[in-house]
């Protein structure tokens, strides 16, 4: 009590900003290093409510670092910072656990958009508090909680993100990435990646319009021509270089109707020839196709439309039996990528 106290005597005596600064530090010192009783903590609280409203800011920045750590701090300081300006509430956003949801809520709510994108990276938010975050779509506050994979999004939050997602491709490859995406944002997501991945690339190659979809085995089983390899060889190569290849453009590509376009891409993404990828799938069709999903980090919600596309193309039968996908989908539980690349070449090797 002693030193609370006396730090209350010494804040009514102290006019001077430097002995303010070294009071407001003093007494922030005092609140971290152990637990405040009952009785000190409200003093605490008054004190330093007093004092950050006194100081500059760059000495506000430095009590907010102490006490973002400290979860016994006195709830109204704690706030009082987190609603400051976004240079002295970041690290309290960031970390402190004193904050209440409620508190996260309000301050979306009634903040400036970087207390947004501040709380957008916060570590675990809850759903009432991504909603508030995302209500205004601003698109880098959107981008921040897309990438936050730890936040829980409501169905609502998701379609704002996918709206925001539309007319950009690497935020709609980050948004695919998590894992509470519906079935049906991620079949659209999926086509809109691949339709700015195909512009681009028929703009890089000066194709005419309509070439690229040409790119395919028909049903019917027909052999691809050596221009044809030859052309999605150099095309898969340019969108790896490029940083644009991707196993959701291969499913797409696939989805399509382009199948040579896929092998050369799945191929590419499991670190195969693309004569040992087709020698794999004419071996143990289905085996073969779970393993390259999954050594291509495809994600298995895609799966089925892995395998549709594949009976389109021939080399998988109509007429599954029930427990080939079940077989399949333990692939996704028993291997990892690395494993499954092994498992596939031995499974190519085998031919």
């Amino acid at each position: 009590m002693s030193n609370i106290a006396s730090a209350l005597t010494q804040l009514a005596r102290v006019r001077d900003p430097q002995g303010r600064a070294a009071l407001a530090l003093g007494v922030t010192d005092i609140c971290v290093t152990k637990p405040l009783t009952n009785r000190t903590q409200p003093l605490a609280n008054d004190i330093l409510l007093s004092l950050a409203h006194k100081v500059e800011e760059s000495v506000r920045i430095q009590m907010a670092a102490q006490l973002a750590d400290c979860d016994w701090a006195p709830k109204g300081i704690i706030r009082f910072l987190a609603f400051d300006a976004p240079s002295v509430a970041a690290e309290i956003i960031r970390k402190s656990q004193v904050l209440e949801a409620d508190d996260l809520i309000e301050l979306a709510e009634t903040g400036i958009r970087e207390h947004r994108l501040l709380i957008a990276g916060r570590d675990h938010i809850g759903i009432g508090i991504s909603d508030a975050v995302a209500a205004r779509a601003e698109t880098d506050v959107i981008e921040r909680l897309i990438q936050n994979t730890t936040a829980r999004l409501s169905n609502s939050t998701i379609q704002i993100c996918a709206e925001a997602a539309r007319t950009n491709a690497g935020l709609s490859q980050d948004l695919l990435n998590r894992e509470d995406i519906p079935p049906s944002i991620v079949d659209s997501l999926t086509r809109q990646i691949s339709k700015a991945v195909h512009d681009q690339v028929e703009q890089h190659f000066d194709l005419e319009s309509g070439k690229l979809d040409e790119l395919g085995e028909n049903a019917t089983g027909n052999s691809p021509t050596e221009n044809d390899d030859e052309l999605a060889r150099g095309l898969v190569e340019q969108m790896a270089a490029r940083g644009e290849l991707n196993g959701t453009v291969a499913v797409r590509a696939l989805t399509d109707g382009r199948f040579i376009l896929f092998d050369y891409s799945i191929a590419y993404l499991c670190s195969l020839e693309v004569d040992q990828w087709r020698s794999a799938i004419g071996m143990s069709s289905m085996r073969a196709t779970a393993l390259a999903c999954r050594a291509a980090r495809i994600d298995k919600t895609l799966f089925p439309s892995v395998v549709r596309g594949l009976q389109k193309s021939g080399r998988i039968q109509d007429d599954l039996p029930s427990e080939a996908m079940i077989t399949a989908a333990k692939v996704f539980q028993k291997f990892t990528p690395g494993s499954a690349h092994d498992a596939l070449r031995r499974l190519a090797q085998s031919v």
